[in-house]
């Protein structure tokens, strides 16, 4: 493997220490209308998976549910 040239390396330290430094602490500030909106993308994604689950819901009962012959041959 080759090794990085001097100015190049010491460009890349420089890099990682300034990322992995603490960043000030940041005031921030969620308005009311922002909270609104990831209240309905949240509201909106619950109730698309429930009308996936809806449509798919004989498909999931089929693959849940045992064939008809096994029943009978148990005594169910």
């Amino acid at each position: 493997m080759t090794r990085l040239p001097g100015p190049l390396r010491v460009l890349m330290a420089v890099a990682a220490t300034f990322f992995l430094l603490p960043s000030p602490a940041q005031a921030a500030y969620i308005d009311p209308g922002t909270g609104s909106y990831i209240l309905q993308l949240v509201a909106g994604a619950v109730l698309a998976g429930l009308i996936t689950v809806r449509g798919f819901w004989t498909q999931i009962r089929a693959l849940v549910k045992r064939p008809e012959a096994d029943r009978e041959s148990s005594g169910e």
